[in-house]
C-alpha cells in the first residue's frame, strides 16, 4: 500500500513540475511577443519568402501593437529569433554614442562646442574640429576603412586606439573644411568613443552601461568580440548570401570580406548589440526626463547643418518632418550581413523598429516603408518578388534545360534587368559560369521579348 502512495505521489509531483515547466514556457512567449494578426500575417509571409529574417516591434500613439520575431537567430544552433535575441544593430549604434556625450555635457565634463584636441591630444592634426562637428558628420574627416582593409594586418584585430594612431601618424588629408559639409562618417563617431573615454574616465562600454543599460534593465544590451557572436546564447550573428553554395553563411569567409572580423574591434560608430525587447526599453528612455535631460534631447533632435550645404542629420539621428506625424527621428544600419532601423515620431510617440540578420537588402526599403504606412492606415504593401534574388536562391538547382520552364513559371515577377546584369558580372568574377550562362540566357529572353 505504502509502495502504491509512493508512486502516486512521485507521478503528481512529476506532472505539477512538468505543468509548472509548460507554463513558464507559456509565460515567456506571452512576455516576448505582443500579436497583432494583421503585421504577423505579413512578416510571416516575408519569411517563407526568404524576404525577412528577424524580428520587429511597433507602437502607435505609445501603445505597443507589436512585438514578435521570425526565423533562426543562429544557423548553425537552429536557435529561433525572439524579440530579446540580441544582434550587432550597426550604424544605430551612433545614438547611443551621441547621448553618452550629451550626458558628459550635462555632468559638465565637456562642451559640444570644444575642440577635439583637448580630449584626443595635442598630437591629433586637426585642430579646427569640434565635437559638434563629429556629431552632425560634418568635421570633414576622411574615412579609415580603405587604409585599413589595405595596409592591416587581417590576423590582427583594429582597435579605436589603432584608427586613432592612424589619424595622428598617416595624417590623411581631410575631405572639406571642418564644419563646411555634410560627409557621413564612421571616423567622427570612433573618434567621439574616445572623447567619451577622456573626459569620463571609462570607456565608452563602462559609461553607456551605468548610465543608461542597467538604470533601464537594457540586459541584451553589449559590446562583444566579434569571435564570440557565433557561440552565444540568444544572439543573432549576421549572415550573408554566398552565390557559390546558395545559402547564407560568415560574411567574412567570402571573398574581400575579411575586413568585417579584423575590424570588429573599433565601437563608436556600430558594434553595439541590443534587442527589440531593449530598444523599446530605449523609446522609453528618451521620452522620460530623469536621466537624459530635454535640453539635451533636444540638440539630439535637431538638425545640425554645415555651413556651405544641407544635412539632415542631428546628433546620432537623421531628422525629418512628417505631414502626419510631424517631428521624425531615424537610423538605419547595415553591417556584416545585419540591417538595422528605428523610427520614432516625437509628437505621436509611434515607433517602428526591425532587425535583420540576412541582410536582405533588396526588400527592406519596402518593408520599412510599408510598416511605416500602415501606422498612417495605409495597407501593407508586399515586394514583389524580384528575378535576381529569386535566381539566387534557386540557381545551386537549376540548369540550362530547366531556364525556360522555371521563366515561364516565374512570369509575374519583377524581371529587373539590370540587377540580373549585374549579378552575371557577380557569377563571372567568381568563376560560376554555368550560374552565368543560364543568366544570359534569361537576359537574352527577357531583351528579345521586350
Amino acid at each position: 500500500m505504502y509502495k502504491i502512495y509512493q508512486t502516486a505521489l512521485l507521478l503528481f509531483l512529476f506532472f505539477s513540475l512538468t505543468n509548472c515547466k509548460a507554463q513558464k514556457r507559456t509565460n515567456v512567449k506571452t512576455a516576448t511577443e505582443l500579436q497583432n494578426d494583421t503585421l504577423d500575417r505579413y512578416f510571416s509571409k516575408l519569411y517563407a519568402a526568404k524576404m525577412f529574417n528577424g524580428a520587429a516591434a511597433v507602437k502607435r500613439n505609445g501603445k505597443l501593437i507589436f512585438k514578435k520575431g521570425y526565423g533562426i537567430a543562429n544557423l548553425k544552433k537552429q536557435t529561433p529569433f525572439i524579440a530579446t535575441t540580441s544582434l550587432e544593430i550597426a550604424s544605430v549604434s551612433k545614438q547611443f554614442t551621441a547621448t553618452a556625450i550629451l550626458l558628459l555635457q550635462q555632468e559638465n565634463k565637456l562642451r559640444v562646442t570644444d575642440l577635439v584636441t583637448t580630449y584626443l591630444g595635442d598630437d591629433f592634426p586637426y585642430k579646427e574640429v569640434t565635437i559638434s562637428q563629429l556629431l552632425s558628420h560634418t568635421s570633414g574627416l576622411a574615412d579609415y576603412e580603405d587604409y585599413f582593409k589595405e595596409n592591416w594586418d587581417p590576423s590582427i584585430i583594429a582597435y579605436n586606439k589603432d584608427i586613432l594612431h592612424y589619424f595622428k601618424t598617416k595624417k590623411p588629408a581631410i575631405i572639406s573644411v571642418a564644419g563646411e559639409k555634410y560627409h557621413y562618417s564612421n571616423t567622427g563617431y570612433i573618434l567621439l568613443a574616445e572623447i567619451v573615454n577622456a573626459a569620463s574616465g571609462s570607456t565608452l562600454e563602462h559609461y553607456l552601461s551605468q548610465k543608461v543599460f542597467e538604470p533601464m534593465q537594457m540586459n541584451s544590451s553589449f559590446f562583444i568580440g566579434r569571435d564570440s557572436i557565433w557561440d552565444k546564447k540568444n544572439y543573432a550573428p549576421g549572415y550573408m548570401f554566398s552565390l557559390t553554395e546558395c545559402k547564407n553563411v560568415i560574411p567574412e569567409t567570402l571573398p574581400n570580406n575579411g575586413y568585417y572580423r579584423f575590424l570588429s574591434g573599433r565601437l563608436g560608430s556600430g558594434r553595439l548589440s541590443s534587442s527589440i525587447e531593449d530598444l523599446l526599453k530605449w523609446d522609453q528612455f528618451l521620452y522620460g526626463d530623469t536621466i537624459f535631460n530635454a535640453a539635451s534631447k533636444d540638440l539630439a533632435f535637431s538638425k545640425h547643418p554645415p555651413t556651405k550645404g544641407t544635412s539632415d542629420y542631428g546628433y546620432g539621428w537623421h531628422v525629418s518632418n512628417d505631414s502626419l506625424k510631424g517631428k521624425i527621428v531615424s537610423h538605419t544600419g547595415s553591417w556584416a550581413g545585419n540591417l538595422t532601423y528605428i523610427r520614432r515620431s516625437i509628437a505621436t510617440k509611434d515607433l517602428v523598429i526591425i532587425l535583420n540578420n540576412t541582410y536582405n537588402t533588396a526588400y527592406i526599403k519596402e518593408i520599412r516603408a510599408a510598416v511605416n504606412g500602415f501606422l498612417n492606415g495605409e495597407p501593407l504593401g508586399f515586394p514583389k518578388v524580384k528575378a535576381s534574388e529569386l535566381f539566387k536562391n534557386s540557381a545551386c538547382k537549376l540548369t540550362l534545360k530547366m531556364i525556360p520552364k522555371w521563366s515561364e513559371d516565374n512570369k509575374n515577377i519583377d524581371w529587373d534587368l539590370t540587377n540580373l546584369k549585374a549579378l552575371q558580372k557577380d557569377y563571372d568574377k567568381i568563376g560560376a559560369t554555368l550560374k552565368a550562362e543560364m543568366l544570359a540566357v534569361l537576359i537574352k529572353n527577357i531583351e528579345t521579348e521586350n
